[in-house]
Formats: structure tokens, sequence, C-alpha cells
């Protein structure tokens, strides 16, 4: 049986001492990874719930459940970050992008320690379109966020519309996973096809901005 609070505990433990010698944007970095990987537990046991109490299989959770849980995981800690300390929009930005690496990386920590796969390939492949499929989630949530929380009349809906667009996008992926043939491969490309425009847009912007 795995533990998955123990694999969290010695994940979790370096960064938490880490934590208490850096200032800044390292102490965002840092603190976002441990967010992230928090809200990959917490987000463990409330699709485990859910699941039991509806009676539904693991595919059913993974595909209609399990993204809507982790999005919003992901997202209860950010919103008090934005809340409560107000930071620029670059540091919201970094905050929503390191939550979702860490949310990826204790994620699929928890996969080898159930699976116990040992091929590089397969572990490479989808530690990499996992992330990147997290990551693409974070980037639109943190950017739309930042963007829409300029208007007090658009806070609400936009708020819920980047949700439902991430949550939508995640479970659109973990269908394409347990699919399996094709469109397991489809699940690999899809995280990168649509990160790459996201960065190249980013990247005009800035340039745009002299940055």
């Amino acid at each position: 049986m795995m533990y998955i609070e123990n694999i969290f505990v010695l994940i979790a433990a370096p960064l938490v001492a880490c934590l208490f010698c850096v200032r800044s944007k390292p102490r965002v970095v840092v603190a976002g990874l441990l967010v992230g990987m928090a809200a990959c537990l917490a987000s463990a046991y409330v699709s485990s719930f859910i699941a039991q109490a509806v009676g539904i299989d693991a595919v059913h959770t993974a595909v209609e459940v399990a993204p809507t849980v982790e999005e919003v995981a992901k997202f209860l800690p950010l919103l008090f970050y934005l809340v409560m300390f107000e930071p620029d929009v670059e540091d919201v930005d970094l905050a929503f992008i390191v939550v979702a690496v860490g949310f990826a990386t204790m994620e699929s920590a928890f996969y080898l320690g159930d699976s116990g796969l040992t091929d590089p390939g397969t572990l490479l492949l989808r530690g990499l379109s996992t992330a990147m499929m997290h990551v693409v989630c974070g980037v639109v949530v943190g950017f739309g966020l930042t963007r829409a929380w300029k208007y007090s009349w658009l806070r609400a809906a936009g708020t819920f519309g980047l949700l439902c667009l991430a949550s939508t996008y995640h479970g659109i992926f973990n269908l394409l996973v347990a699919a399996g043939g094709p469109a397991r491969i489809a699940a690999v490309i899809l995280p990168l096809a649509t990160l790459l425009p996201l960065l190249v847009v980013r990247f005009r912007r800035e340039r745009a901005e002299g940055r």
C-alpha cells in the first residue's frame, strides 16, 4: 500500500527548510511549489471521497471529478494570495506557474509510487505531458485572472469562466489518457501544442513592452 503522505513529507521537507533561507521572488517560487504539492495531496483525498460517495469508477473519477477538484484546489490558495497581498502581475503569473509545477511534480511522484513503472520513456512522456498540461492551466488562469480583476464587475464571472475553461481542458486531457492508443499520443501532443502558442504570445507581449 502506498502512503502518499510519506511521499509528500519526503519531498516537501527540503523545500520547507529552503523557505526560511530565501527572500523575495525565490520565496514565492518555493512557497508556490509547496502549495502545489499540498493541493495535489488534498485533491487526492477529495476526489477519492467524492468517487466513493457517488459510486463511480476510476476512469469516471479521472475525467469527471478530478479535473474540477484539482483546478479548484490549485486556485483557492492563489486567490488568497491575490486578495490578501495584492502582488504585481508578474508575481501572480509566476505563482500560478510554480503552483502548477508543484502539483504536477507531486502527482508524478504519486503515480510512480503507485504504478512502479520503470520504463524511462513512458515516465518521461507522462511526466512532461502532465507537467505541461498543469502549466497550461496555470498560465491561462493566472493571465486571465490578473486581467479580469482589474474590473470589479468582471471578477466573479471571469473567475468562474477561467476555472471552467481550465477544468474542461484538464478533463479532455485525462479523457485522452484514459482512452489509450492513438488518443494517448494526442494527450502527449495536446499540452505542447497549446503551450507553444501561449509562450509565443507572451514573448511578443514582453518584447512590445520592452522587457
